[in-house]
């Protein structure tokens, strides 16, 4: 019995994690899930659940502009009744639910003690290789350091919020830089933080998307 179930267990581990597919809103491609972003409808508002908790019915779309700007036309068939958001609203919602989303990974690091916060402690975590440095938009010299730039040239890095903002969201006065130290977390950063930069463009540009074919 034990030598079966032994068996068991390393068949299952030899096999093939499968992957959850879904159909992009936007450009009706079947994709695996981990690739998109969901949608869920509250009372009459449509709202992005990027930490994919929201109970009910959702819809999925690729965090590419072009697949957000055309999702408003395919979530009224989703869900199955009248959706009425434009590709400038739909970009401007994810942007803000990624915004909240970054917070709640941060605070989320913080709280593990996978988050270096300040450019020593987060120079430190670099060389003993923290996947993911947190800058601020505003950091100044500290984001041209060699550590960093190290970072950024390897897709390591990211740039979110100012230093006064992301210091009151960590209880200090002022933070040019972090480091996640946490790799699921840092991998979903990197993941939020595409998907914002995409509804940004989508909000900036989006506009087109709503006018018919011949206006194009």
């Amino acid at each position: 019995m034990v030598g079966g179930a032994q068996t068991a267990m390393q068949e299952r581990a030899q096999r093939p994690e499968r992957t959850s597919t879904r159909t992009c809103v936007g450009c009706a491609t079947a994709d695996g899930a981990e690739g998109m972003v969901r949608l869920v409808v509250a009372g009459d508002e449509v709202v992005f659940d990027l930490a994919g908790s929201a109970f009910g019915r959702g819809a999925h779309v690729h965090t590419r502009p072009d697949c957000i700007a055309r999702a408003p036309r395919g979530l009224s068939r989703s869900f199955r009744r009248e959706i009425r958001v434009s590709a400038p609203e739909l970009g401007a919602a994810l942007v803000a639910a990624a915004d909240r989303r970054i917070c709640g990974l941060l605070l989320a690091a913080r709280r593990l003690r996978a988050l270096a916060v300040g450019a020593a402690a987060a120079k430190d975590a670099i060389g003993r290789g923290a996947p993911l440095v947190v800058v601020a938009s505003d950091a100044g010299s500290v984001a041209s350091t060699l550590e960093v730039t190290r970072m950024i040239e390897a897709g390591s890095a990211i740039a979110w919020s100012t230093k006064g903002e992301l210091g009151a969201l960590l209880g200090e006065q002022s933070v040019a830089i972090c480091a996640v130290v946490h790799p699921g977390i840092a991998e979903e950063l990197v993941k939020t933080r595409a998907a914002a930069d995409a509804g940004a463009t989508t909000a900036k540009d989006g506009a087109g998307w709503n006018r018919s074919p011949e206006a194009r």
